[in-house]
């Protein structure tokens, strides 16, 4: 393993840190999900602590379906941009862990990386019903990130995510006792938190929150609690996937539309000036350089 200069690994302790504090502080962390750099940006100048980096939103901007279809070397590429020109946490989105947890750990420190997501969710297979990975391999993965932690004196922050509530959707009562048995698993073996989508009910996220034996996560949408319903109800960290990446391309259709149906333009009364635009990009510029 080529070893990382020692002052890398020291900044992306810092952000690794900062991110602990973040979770575990009494307000709920909202960490909204960035596609690109210019989304990162604006994120930071709006005051959001920490930023998570969106597997969906930034393999559709390059023209890729979500699920490990990009490679681990473009996600670390785009995600180690995203964190090279902000300030704040930038979480990585490791998806299953590209085969090798550990290299995967490795390659997001040295791109100045807080942390990743990791799920338990396997490879969905053509005509094949979703599945979980079994328990012993997701261990062996989450042993993976912590030996490579221990080797480069690295304080990395693990989003162990459980994806029962997406696999057992129609069986909801053993979808929540394998979501708290696994998330109890994943935190005794290192996680810093453990991560839920697909859930909603107000009294499932409850339960979750009180009896894993770790900050909580969810991935919130359209019909979840807000933000400070979720802290209410013992949520440490709330994200939103790629609901930016969609909600821009939304913006960009309707703009899109407009113009081939109708020849006007009306729809840019809500985009950002050219001005706003030269701002958030000197910014960044300003920011990278800083650290350089």
């Amino acid at each position: 393993m080529e070893k990382l200069a020692r002052e890398i690994v020291a900044a992306a302790n810092a952000k690794s840190r900062r991110l602990r504090e973040l979770v575990r502080a009494p307000e709920i962390l909202v960490m909204p999900g960035a596609y690109d750099v210019l989304s990162a940006l604006l994120f930071e100048q709006l005051g959001f602590h920490a930023i998570q980096g969106t597997s969906g939103g930034i393999a559709a901007v390059l023209g890729y379906a979500d699920g490990e279809v990009m490679s681990r070397e473009q996600t670390v590429a785009v995600t180690g941009e995203i964190a090279a020109a902000v300030s704040v946490p930038v979480n990585a989105d490791a998806e299953r862990g590209y085969g090798d947890a550990g290299a995967t750990v490795r390659a997001l420190v040295a791109v100045g990386c807080a942390g990743m997501n990791l799920e338990d969710g396997a490879e969905q297979k053509k005509n094949e019903p979703r599945c979980l990975v079994e328990v012993e391999e997701q261990l062996d993965n989450i042993a993976a990130v912590m030996a490579a932690k221990r080797e480069l004196g690295s304080e990395f922050f693990l989003n162990a995510r459980v994806d029962s509530f997406l696999v057992m959707s129609d069986d909801p009562k053993r979808a929540l006792d394998e979501a708290i048995r696994r998330g109890n698993i994943y935190a005794e073996a290192g996680a810093d938190c453990v991560f839920f989508l697909h859930i909603e009910e107000r009294e499932i996220i409850g339960r979750l929150a009180r009896e894993i034996k770790a900050p909580v996560s969810i991935l919130a949408g359209l019909k979840a609690p807000g933000a400070r319903e979720l802290q209410d109800l013992g949520i440490a960290r709330v994200s939103y996937g790629s609901a930016f990446a969609k909600a821009a391309i939304g913006a960009v259709q309707r703009l899109a539309l407009e113009i081939r149906d109708s020849g006007t333009a009306t729809a840019l009364k809500d985009a950002v000036t050219t001005q706003e635009m030269r701002a958030l990009v000197s910014r960044g510029k300003k920011a990278a350089g800083s650290r350089q």
